[in-house]
């Protein structure tokens, strides 16, 4: 799962690509990247920060979210790497969100992102250095794994006017109330 050479590629980039290092090869994949979505792709490669797929190349720090789609008989098994304490520019911007996420595994959230084709509702499965893993609570076929550093905001159930919804996703609109 490589190794962190202690640079700003640490909270995000690098636990990315150990991510899609495990995906190589799959066919169903949904990649979201800073300014659009390509649907149904298969990961033919990773390697120095880009991933190639039948799509074209990526370089991984743009992308944003990765979802995949898995049959409910077989679940996805992705390793994360464990979190660690950083000190660099990881320390304010990517800890304190995936402190937060680790606090709500096992929650129903939904959860914000930098290209607003969001926020998605999810359940929170797992977190790990730069990466927040999750699934659709309506539809377990759907697995979401979020980049740390490009989740905008979290909304737990409490915080939602929207509530409780069958819905993937709510109003981009609604604020938390104010205390």
């Amino acid at each position: 799962m490589g190794v962190f050479d202690e640079s700003k590629c640490d909270c995000c980039v690098c636990p990315m690509q150990c991510v899609l290092e495990q995906l190589i090869g799959r066919e169903d994949i949904n990649l979201y990247n800073t300014n659009n979505i390509t649907n149904m792709i298969t990961i033919t490669g990773v390697k120095e920060f880009i991933v190639s797929t039948s799509a074209g190349d990526f370089p991984i720090h743009q992308i944003i979210l990765v979802q995949l789609t898995n049959s409910i008989d077989q679940p996805i098994t992705i390793t994360l790497k464990p979190l660690k304490k950083n000190v660099r520019e990881c320390a304010c911007c990517e800890d304190p969100m995936a402190n937060l996420a680790n606090s709500m595994k096992g929650d129903i959230v939904f959860v914000e992102y930098l290209n607003n084709f969001g926020p998605f509702q999810e359940e929170i499965l797992k977190v790990g250095e730069g990466i927040v893993m999750g699934r659709f609570p309506g539809d377990p076929r759907f697995t979401d794994i979020f980049s740390t550093c490009a989740i905008t905001r979290i909304i737990n159930q409490q915080q939602s006017s929207a509530g409780t919804s069958s819905s993937r996703h709510f109003n981009i609109n609604t604020s938390p109330p104010t205390t």
